[in-house]
């Protein structure tokens, strides 16, 4: 794979995860296009455990605790937002929160541009939306375009796997992921030893 660096983004999905049992069936439905993406970041945090024998570090345990990630649409609809947060749209138009509303879990699954002309797909498995910080700003002389904001904490599925990232110039991409990616989520199969190009 050749190196290059990121330069854009180009789509972001979400999916909501259906079924996750350990040893079992892993489901979502079908992704649903968010419209206008700005950004998504992706920061995973770990816990490493160090043990000390002899006055030196002889031993190190890293655990995933857990995985921010924020978004940033310059457009989100009601219905999005709604299906998203857990919340009901009202009759009248728009959106009813409550406090025991119940965030889905979903996944996230995004294209980005690479700076040699190639594409990354990546997909994030098991998350939950968190309720956005809300408000709004006049406009001071110039218009200020405001987008929407919103964070998430993602965890792996019951199997482990949280991620899955793939370039068009990977030599195993699939052919046809630029016409496959985005109608399902992808639960992809390691490859056997000794297939590493």
């Amino acid at each position: 794979m050749s190196q290059s660096t990121i330069v854009g983004l180009e789509k972001l999905y979400y999916a909501k995860l259906t079924s996750d049992e350990r040893g079992g069936l892993i489901a979502y439905d079908a992704p649903i296009y968010l419209d206008n993406v700005k950004e998504i970041s992706i920061n995973p945090k770990q816990n490493t455990e160090k043990g000390y024998g002899g006055n030196k570090l002889v031993l190190q345990m890293t655990t995933l605790d857990e995985i921010e990630v924020g978004i940033n649409l310059l457009t989100l609809t009601n219905a999005q937002k709604a299906d998203l947060l857990g919340h009901k749209l009202a009759a009248e138009g728009g959106v009813i929160s409550k406090s025991d509303d119940i965030a889905p879990y979903v996944a996230l699954l995004y294209l980005a541009n690479k700076s040699n002309g190639e594409k990354r797909y990546g997909i994030l498995y098991k998350g939950k939306m968190q309720l956005p910080e809300g408000g709004a700003k006049g406009q001071e002389g110039k218009a200020e375009i405001q987008s929407n904001e919103m964070k998430a904490i993602f965890q792996p599925l019951s199997d482990g796997t949280w991620q899955y990232q793939v370039d068009t110039d990977d030599p195993n991409c699939p052919a046809t992921i630029d016409t496959t990616f985005f109608t399902d989520v992808l639960i992809p199969t390691e490859a056997s030893e000794g297939t590493v190009v």
